[in-house]
């Protein structure tokens, strides 16, 4: 059983949207309002706007990667150039099952690998404010904090903040 990074083809769309709304709604909810996540999940994750985002279309979205063992999806990362020599992971997701083996990190590199190829030499990530375990997680693969934002649909009445995480890709 070999789990592999390949790019998301139209089959896996519902795979994608399932994996992301689930894994947003387990990770975020002892972090953020019910409401932000319930937003975030129908803008980000639902099936039409992840078959939207299946295909490529650089510089800004590369498209989606997925990860697969056994002809099974688990997990799903996309990202894309923010600017010249600036890239961007924009999303990683697995099933809760799948977490720990490794699986996370070979789809950042796959991203990783798509940025480099774009001509990138630093890549970035958002991470919310308070998530220590996706902090600690891109901290251990060389991503340091270097500022805070508002986060993504979040409204001034959520208070909701990202740490803007960025790494050096040599």
């Amino acid at each position: 059983m070999t789990a592999v990074v390949r790019p998301a083809v139209e089959a896996d769309v519902t795979s994608i949207a399932t994996i992301c709304a689930t894994a947003y709604r387990e990770t975020y909810r002892e972090l953020l309002p019910q409401g932000y996540i319930d937003r975030s999940v129908v803008a980000f994750y639902d099936a039409d706007r992840v078959a939207e985002e299946i295909s490529p279309s650089p510089p800004e979205w590369f498209g989606y990667q997925v990860i697969e063992e056994d002809g099974r999806v688990l997990g799903a990362a996309g990202g894309g150039m923010l600017g010249a020599g600036r890239g961007e992971l924009s999303r990683v997701y697995l099933e809760s099952a799948a977490r720990g083996r490794g699986l996370g990190t070979a789809l950042l590199e796959s991203v990783t690998a798509q940025i480099r190829a774009a001509g990138g030499t630093e890549m970035w990530v958002s991470v919310f404010l308070g998530d220590r375990a996706g902090i600690g997680f891109y901290r251990a693969r060389g991503f340091e904090p270097k500022d805070t934002v508002r986060a993504a649909l979040s409204r001034i009445d959520d208070h909701i903040v990202s740490l803007r995480m960025c790494r050096v890709l040599s």
